[in-house]
């Protein structure tokens, strides 16, 4: 009687340690299958869900190295077809000898970029310009941001266009407003012939000398950042680089009294040296506030 009790009592403890071990098995792969739900909500999480954060729009260009198709999404989406005309959130343009593509050369965050390559001259210019039309059509005070990469250093004859906002007008047409340009020091400058970026106001015809001078470096990645409020009288525009202000422009006009704003990232002149011209974009963003866009 003894052993028969010995040998329920030893069952009895067997059973219940099959059932902790299999209670803890079903726990982890519950916990697992928590974490991978998790992951998998966040990867398909709607764009609105990401504009909480301030970030309206952005473009890491890791899409596998396959397009620019984040240049194209609509508004709160990630699903927009790349490359269609006519879509609603932007749109890749060229102009003369011009070419924009992703690229692994370098990359800010990641591992590819967007590489925009220009050949000038082109009769009379060579353009390629990344697009976001749908934010500035939306919301008037907006702030963008991207980080720049200049393999080496070029000097621009007449202007080279880097960044810069339109507006289209039902009777002026489509034309730039502020244009971020960058330029050369001059001879007899501590650093002749380095690059810097300068504003220039295309509707007016003015040009803005920078607050704080502050070189575009060669072959290292310099971020730029911008605050504007789309109006046609009372307009403003700042400009940082790497967190330093270098402008700001108030009580301007900033679009046609009857027209919207554009936003494009480009690479954009008449003339070059050397020539072809490349550099790189990366991490682009539009945003409600200053802080999301760093």
């Amino acid at each position: 009687m003894t052993m028969k009790r010995i040998r329920f009592a030893v069952l009895s403890l067997s059973i219940v340690a099959l059932a902790v071990a299999f209670q803890y098995r079903s726990g982890k792969e519950l916990l697992r299958a928590g974490s991978a739900l998790k992951k998998c909500r966040a990867a398909f999480a709607p764009r609105s869900v990401f504009a909480q954060s301030g970030v309206l729009w952005s473009a890491n260009m890791e899409t596998g190295g396959q397009d620019l198709s984040q240049w194209y999404f609509g508004l709160n989406s990630t699903t927009t077809p790349c490359c269609s005309e006519g879509n609603p959130g932007g749109g890749i343009f060229n102009s003369g000898i011009a070419s924009a593509g992703p690229s692994f050369d370098v990359a800010h965050g990641g591992t590819y970029s967007a590489l925009l390559k220009i050949s000038t001259p082109s009769n009379p210019t060579s353009g390629t310009r990344l697009f976001r039309w749908i934010e500035p059509q939306t919301y008037s005070d907006l702030y963008y941001g991207v980080w720049y990469y200049f393999p080496q250093g070029y000097t621009p004859t007449t202007f080279w266009n880097v960044f810069q906002w339109k507006s289209k007008g039902t009777v002026e047409g489509n034309n730039p407003f502020f244009i971020l340009n960058v330029g050369n020091r001059p001879p007899g400058d501590t650093n002749p012939g380095a690059m810097f970026f300068y504003l220039y106001n295309q509707n007016t015809l003015t040009s803005y000398s920078p607050q704080t001078y502050i070189n575009v470096p060669v072959a290292g990645w310099t971020h730029v950042q911008a605050h504007y409020v789309c109006d046609p009288v009372n307009g403003h525009v700042t400009f940082w680089q790497d967190g330093t202000q270098i402008f700001d422009v108030s009580s301007v006009g900033t679009r046609y009294a009857d027209g919207d704003c554009q936003w494009s990232v480009n690479n954009y002149s008449d003339s070059i040296s050397p020539t072809p011209a490349t550099i790189y974009v990366d991490d682009a963003a539009i945003c409600s506030s200053q802080a999301s866009c760093q």
